[in-house]
């Protein structure tokens, strides 16, 4: 199955190397717990987080926009060279490879539009359970208790396009046998490690990763009193929260840094214009009626929300 754009294997067992960095709900994960600018919502009830996937939106536009022209106009170009008649086999292998790639820009771009702004994680401490958004209707949410959930830090393989190894909190649901992986989501914070994780860096970025996931399993284990939230992100679409998500790392660099990656940040304003793009095009997640029901808190809390 497909996270966002990752291939991730499902009904296969657990690889040793992923059993290594489970961690567990009742024991703290790092020193301190950070919100990581990814909550929904929290009250005393469920804690509402994006998946992992929310901050890639535009990726898929981006490649769209490139590779559709692109298909189009080779796709036409070999039919116009068929009229020379000479080696019209390879050209019509050429006018097929076109084609598909004009189809694979089309299942990108439907990767950030026409579906659902985000693909909310909520975790539910009243009935200790973990609710991941898929789609609306049948099968749509992925449901497992928080005590028989696998979670860990997953890193992905590395990809120079993409700066590093992308690390995100992964949860594994698994089958009776306790080894065989049947459905898996992401969610929270996501960020990228361009060395290894023996390095100073890389102790760092995973730290952050294992903060955020402290911070929810802090509200799980001894709920919300003792956590804040710093900023809610938007459910609805805000441009301000576009550029937020794909600037924010701007303010931890010093200024000469800073002005060192204002031309590497110019590709930065557009893949936050299309990830506004993505949220426009697509509608809020709903949840189903038990789900609902499960998350009813009493008539005097408030849900704070974040504003645009």
């Amino acid at each position: 199955m497909y996270d966002y754009l990752t291939k991730i294997d499902v009904n296969c067992p657990i690889d040793e190397s992923e059993r290594k960095r489970k961690l567990s709900v009742h024991k703290a994960a790092a020193q301190k717990a950070d919100d990581a600018h990814v909550v929904f919502r929290m009250n005393e009830v469920f804690l509402d987080v994006c998946d992992a996937s929310y901050q890639q939106l535009g990726w898929g536009i981006m490649a769209f926009l490139i590779g559709f022209p692109g298909a189009v106009y080779g796709a036409g170009l070999m039919v116009e060279f068929t009229q020379l008649g000479e080696l019209l086999w390879a050209i019509w292998a050429l006018f097929a490879g076109f084609c598909m790639l004009g189809i694979i820009s089309l299942v990108l771009l439907f990767r950030d539009c026409f579906g659902y702004r985000h693909k909310t994680v909520r975790f539910n401490r009243k009935n200790r359970m973990v609710y991941a958004f898929r789609h609306s209707g049948p099968g749509g949410v992925v449901a497992v208790p928080w005590d028989r959930a696998f979670f860990f830090p997953h890193r992905q393989a590395s990809n120079s396009m993409m700066g590093g190894a992308p690390t995100v909190m992964r949860c594994f649901v698994l089958a009776d046998d306790g080894k065989t992986i049947k459905d898996t989501f992401s969610f929270g914070l996501r960020v990228v490690n361009g060395g290894d994780e023996d390095g100073a860096w890389g102790k760092e970025v995973l730290q952050s990763v294992l903060a955020n996931f402290e911070f929810i399993r802090q509200f799980m284990e001894e709920g919300p009193a003792n956590l804040s939230v710093e900023r809610y992100m938007p459910e609805g679409p805000s441009l301000k929260a576009s550029f937020t998500i794909w600037f924010d790392g701007f303010r931890e660099v010093g200024m000469i840094a800073r002005a060192l990656t204002m031309v590497a940040a110019i590709p930065m304003v557009f893949m936050s214009i299309f990830h506004y793009i993505a949220q426009l095009t697509s509608r809020e997640p709903v949840w189903p009626e038990d789900v609902r029901r499960a998350s009813e808190t009493a008539p005097t809390s408030r849900v704070p929300v974040a504003q645009s």
